[in-house]
Formats: C-alpha cells, sequence, structure tokens
C-alpha cells in the first residue's frame, strides 16, 4: 500500500497543502514516469530485498561531506561477485542498460567499469540521468571500512532507510590510492584531482566556495581553518590506514596545510 504525506508551503499569497506520495507501487513498464530519485528509491528497495550489499559512492557520498553539488548519477558499489545479479534486477525492473552521454566519457574508468542504468524518461545528456554500478574491487574500498547511514538519494526513505557509506578518512584514502593506478594526464585521474580537491575544500577546511578567494571574509581565518583540518587528517593515522599506506595520510596533509600539491601525488 503506498503512503502519502501532506505538505504545507508558505507563500505570499497564504498557505496551500499538496499531497506526495511517499512509496508509489509502479508497474516496471512504468517505472520512468517517476522522479529519478524515486526510481533509484524503488531500486534500492529491491536490491536490498534480494539481499544484495550497496555502498553509496561519489556524487552522493561526496554531497554527504558538504560538497554542494547537483547529483546528477547516483552511483553505488557492490561487491564484485553480486554485480551481474544486481544488474539482472534492475534490468528486469525495466532501467534501460545504456551507454552515458558524451560529457561522461572524458572521466576514462568511471565510464568503462560502471553499469549505467536509465532512471528518466529522456534520453538528451542534459536531462538523462543513471543509476550506476561498479564493482567494488574498482572503488579500493574495503569492507571493513563501511558504516550503515541514512542514504542520501531522498531526504527521507521508507523504502531504504539505511545504507552502507565509507568512513570518512576511508573515502581519501580510496581517491588517493586510485590515483596511483593511473598515469597523470588521463581523464580518470583529472576526475580523482578534482573529487579531492573539492573534498579538502568543503569537507576539511570547510570553505563556502570550496576555496580561498583573498577578497572573502574566510581568508581572514584561514590559518584556524588549515590548523583545524590538519588536527584532524593527524588524528586519523592511528589505526585507520592501512599497512604500508600511512603515507597517504602524510600526502593528505600536506596538500590540506598547502605544502603538498595534489598534482604531485604518486601516479602511475
Amino acid at each position: 500500500m503506498s503512503q502519502t504525506e501532506t505538505i504545507t508551503t508558505s507563500t505570499s499569497n497564504g498557505h496551500f497543502s499538496q499531497q506526495i506520495c511517499l512509496n508509489p507501487q509502479p508497474n516496471d513498464d512504468q517505472i520512468l514516469h517517476y522522479e529519478s530519485a524515486q526510481v533509484v528509491d524503488m531500486a534500492l528497495e529491491r536490491l536490498q530485498h534480494a539481499g544484495m550489499m550497496l555502498i553509496e559512492w561519489r556524487s552522493l557520498l561526496y554531497r554527504r561531506m558538504n560538497v554542494p553539488m547537483i547529483v546528477k548519477n547516483y552511483s553505488y558499489v557492490v561487491p564484485d561477485e553480486q554485480l551481474t545479479n544486481a544488474s539482472d534486477i534492475l534490468s528486469i525492473m525495466g532501467l534501460p542498460l545504456s551507454t552515458p552521454s558524451t560529457g561522461f566519457l572524458s572521466e576514462g574508468d568511471f565510464q568503462s567499469k560502471g553499469h549505467f542504468y536509465r532512471v528518466t524518461r529522456w534520453t538528451m545528456s542534459s536531462s538523462v540521468q543513471y543509476m550506476v554500478l561498479y564493482p567494488l574491487s574498482f572503488s579500493s574500498l574495503s569492507l571493513s571500512e563501511l558504516e550503515k547511514e541514512p542514504p542520501m538519494h531522498l531526504y527521507s526513505s521508507i523504502r531504504c532507510p539505511s545504507i552502507y557509506v565509507p568512513s570518512r578518512p576511508a573515502v581519501y584514502a580510496s581517491i588517493i590510492r586510485l590515483m596511483t593506478k593511473y598515469p597523470p594526464t588521463c581523464g580518470t585521474m583529472t576526475a580523482l584531482r578534482s573529487d579531492l580537491s573539492e573534498l579538502i575544500g568543503y569537507d576539511l577546511l570547510q570553505l563556502e566556495d570550496g576555496y580561498i578567494d583573498s577578497d572573502d571574509d574566510e581568508a581572514q581565518n584561514v590559518s584556524d581553518r588549515l590548523v583545524q583540518a590538519s588536527l584532524i587528517v593527524e588524528a586519523w593515522g592511528t589505526g585507520v590506514w592501512r599497512k604500508g599506506e600511512e603515507w597517504i595520510g602524510d600526502a593528505l596533509n600536506a596538500a590540506v596545510v598547502g605544502v603538498g600539491d595534489i598534482e604531485h601525488f604518486p601516479c602511475k
């Protein structure tokens, strides 16, 4: 049975109420008539019901970490051995397996390693959105680094009340670890550097625009922000980094305080 919620909105002309459906029950041939976030919600429910382990990744994860980005694609990581079954479930639901829009091709392996399922009726590159499944081995994450949290695809989900999320230091470590596998000028590396830069700016330094503007009031207390961010990274050093990867914490800390450059991080 579908559940509804009444939303009251205030405007200059007074108040009006509307009912929205919290958990619509579509036929599979009608699923793309719903908003993309609701389609993803239904897909997550069905995948979890089938025993699939889903890990929030990329845009949704970064938005959770204060990066103010519009979610174009809903990305999730699943254990390698579950990827085929998870993909079959999405196909059976009526989500078309698709080739992503041309603009996404510049991100290299983030395109070639993902299974893209369209969650919108629209196919134009300006409007299309996908639910993307990636193998756990590509993400470089470990199951021991995961926590259960409320999901980010909807403000409140009845269908999918919780999802696996990497710990904060694990997010940084996975990006830096991936950077070691790619040459400095490829599309995948460009995407990784961009992701890391935005996370440092918005998450660790808590900058409103993600970077330091000398004409902005934030520039006046940037030293305090650098110290606080450095202390956070240093606190992760004990028992957080994998054996032999302590250098990740050192490299990240150097980038945070400005004595290191993301462009010079180890690469292939």
